[in-house]
């Protein structure tokens, strides 16, 4: 009897969960005094060590909510051992224990630490630990919302995206409403526009404004100081300063909220600082500053150093600005976002101060980081479209098995009749369906195609020019002379191809022209470059996809070439050679380089090649005669090299959605 009592006693799952939730939401609702009581409550009638430490792992959700980190690495610390020291012995309660373990490690690795690489793998630990309870759904939803935040913060945009939309899936399948999915719009709003992908953020901005009446004053924070973000970075800095005012007056005099108080001031000194208006940039800065120096968060504080920097160009102080990054003690908090800011900064600095090769140097790492960024936007945006449209296959696919179900059943229960009309609407529909799929199929491997080529391109167009305009500014600088005419012509028939899948072959070979030429004159005198085209080809009726002898060319100087100690008496060539063979026209680009075995640095080669590879895979599912190419060594006449060769089928077809009979 006395078992049964103490047994009826015992808290259930249910009822524990229920009052983890009234903590919770006292904690959302900033009702600290009322968590904290709530929170003494239960731990002073804990029945066991389990549910004290169950209690005291809420607890350290408090201590995140008022930035007592003290307090919460010695919880942390004592729910560990505590949870080692009963490693052998599992139960539910333990097991759900070791999870809030992991979450709260990870979300300060990630908030205090700024770790999010780390926070992940914390995080993780816990959501596969939350997957094996029952009755931990909210709990769950949590965890899968903070990876992908996580992932967010870490600049994996693409897989931010895809766990944002597994999570709310999840939401859906537990039957959460669209006010309680409100952190979810508000995460996968922010990734968007930290993509760089301003329609579809508007799209989902829109979607939370629509619950910004019924949001929590923690939520609406969210909302104005990340919209704030998105339009500070399409740089509409009014609109930008009213949300970040927003922000802070939605938390100003609130002692708990200091932290987001002193980021919405960071936030307005930038904005002030590019609007142009000093004296409120310097306000919002120093007490932004007096904060983040007093808790000694490194990553804000380079930020408002940053910021600093910049006021002082503004105000026409450049000594004062290049004396504070001399003096700069801060380490690089290693967020894109704040290296780029500070690049710009300094080399502005440098150049107003006549630090010429400084500002240089400030100026190519950021060309380099931000080639690095655009490349990762655009394989993340591509990432991220293939994971819609593989959303959107499953859907037609689940739908078309529920209208096929649906009529399975009329024609087991119809009439004969009735049985044969359904069967004819069923062929309809599948054949409707298959032939729309087919479509989308169809445009989004154009799509693909077109932003694989996009992708070679931008790798040559940002970081290539940038290079060739210094090599000229230094041979200027030097007193040689200076030829702009190849880079030019290199600009316009860029621009002009920009858009152009296919081009002749006299097109491309006067684009590899122009590329050879700037990229000849920084290899040196020992560089040589043939073009041997024979007399039965006319280049100008023969057709081929665009970038691909580029490609080949640019692979042949990079790895090929480049890495050759120049030695006398020997030179270094690069031959595109282009020769008929029976109904097709073969485009060989040769050098004698090393060879394709004893390269050192195939990344890029194996990414051309890639992209070659899989466009020409993707066009030659519409033709009957197929484009080959290859790539290998050669050896002739006590020479070698490698060699990259492509062969063209005459009256090949490029269009994508062209079926040869």
């Amino acid at each position: 009897m006395v078992f049964g009592i103490e047994a009826c006693k015992a808290p259930t799952p249910n009822k524990m969960n229920t009052e983890v939730k009234r903590v919770e939401d006292s904690i959302k609702n900033g009702n600290l005094e009322a968590a904290k009581q709530l929170i003494a409550q239960h731990m002073s009638e804990a029945k066991d060590s389990d549910m004290y430490y169950r209690w005291l792992s809420v607890q350290n959700r408090l201590w995140y909510a008022e930035m007592k980190v003290d307090s919460m690495t010695a919880v942390s610390d004592s729910i560990y051992h505590y949870l080692s020291a009963h490693e052998n012995k599992h139960n539910s309660v333990r097991t759900l224990l070791w999870a809030e373990w992991y979450k709260t490690k990870a979300v300060f690795l990630s908030a205090i630490l700024g770790r999010p690489d780390s926070a992940l793998i914390y995080n993780e630990k816990a959501i596969r630990l939350l997957e094996t309870l029952k009755d931990q759904n909210e709990f769950r939803l949590t965890a899968m919302t903070n990876q992908a935040f996580f992932n967010q913060q870490s600049g994996k945009y693409d897989k931010s995206v895809e766990c944002y939309g597994k999570a709310l899936e999840f939401a859906d399948s537990i039957g959460k409403s669209e006010e309680d999915k409100t952190p979810l719009l508000l995460g996968i709003s922010t990734v968007y526009t930290y993509m760089g992908d301003y329609e579809r953020s508007n799209y989902w901005w829109s979607r939370c404004q629509e619950q910004l009446p019924n949001m929590i004053k923690s939520d609406q924070f969210i909302y104005y100081n990340d919209r704030g973000n998105d339009y500070y970075f399409q740089k509409k800095y009014e609109k930008a300063r009213d949300c970040f005012t927003q922000a802070a007056s939605l938390v100003k005099g609130d002692e708990s909220k200091s932290w987001d108080y002193y980021t919405s001031l960071t936030n307005l000194g930038e904005i002030y600082v590019c609007l142009g208006k000093a004296d409120s940039a310097r306000i919002m800065l120093h007490q932004a500053d007096s904060f983040f120096h007093k808790v000694d968060f490194q990553p804000l504080l380079y930020y408002i150093e940053t910021s600093r920097v910049k006021l002082e160009l503004l105000e026409g102080h450049p000594q004062q600005a290049l004396q504070m990054i001399r003096d700069s003690k801060l380490a690089d908090p290693q967020i894109p976002a704040a290296r780029a800011q500070r690049l710009i900064a300094t080399k502005q600095v440098m150049r107003e101060t006549g630090n010429f090769s400084e500002a240089y140097e400030a100026s190519h790492h950021l060309h380099l980081l931000s080639d690095s960024l655009q490349r990762a936007q655009i394989s993340m945006q591509f990432s991220t479209k293939l994971m819609e449209y593989e959303h959107d296959k499953k859907l037609i696919e689940q739908d078309r098995i529920i209208e096929k179900t649906r009529a399975d059943k009329l024609l087991a229960w119809g009439l004969f009749a009735i049985a044969l009309f359904t069967v004819a609407i069923l062929i309809v529909l599948i054949l409707f369906f298959r032939r729309r799929h087919k479509y989308n199929e169809l445009q989004t491997r154009q799509q693909i195609v077109m932003m694989r080529m996009e992708n070679i391109r931008n790798r040559i167009t940002p970081h290539f020019i940038y290079n060739a305009l210094n090599h000229e500014v230094l041979a200027q600088m030097e007193g040689r002379k200076v030829d702009l005419n190849s880079l030019t012509q290199l600009l316009r028939r860029g621009v002009e191809q920009a858009g152009i899948f296919q081009t002749t072959l006299e097109e491309e070979l006067n684009f590899v022209d122009y590329y050879i030429d700037i990229e000849g004159r920084q290899m040196g005198p020992d560089f040589k470059y043939n073009k041997e085209i024979a007399e039965d080809v006319d280049s100008n009726k023969v057709y081929l996809p665009s970038m691909i002898v580029q490609i080949f060319a640019e692979n042949a100087l990079k790895h090929g070439l480049r890495p050759i100690k120049p030695e006398e008496g020997k030179q270094r060539k690069l031959t595109i050679r282009v020769s008929r063979e029976q109904q097709a026209t073969l485009v060989e680009v040769m050098d004698n380089g090393y060879g394709l075995q004893s390269r050192t640095d195939v990344t890029g080669s194996q990414t051309g090649s890639r992209v070659v590879r899989q466009t020409i895979q993707m066009l030659n599912d519409s033709n009957k005669n197929k484009i080959t190419f290859g790539i290998g060594n050669w050896k002739q006449d006590g020479e070698s090299g490698c060699r990259s060769w492509i062969l063209l089928p005459d009256n090949y077809n490029y269009q994508l959605n062209y079926q040869d009979s």
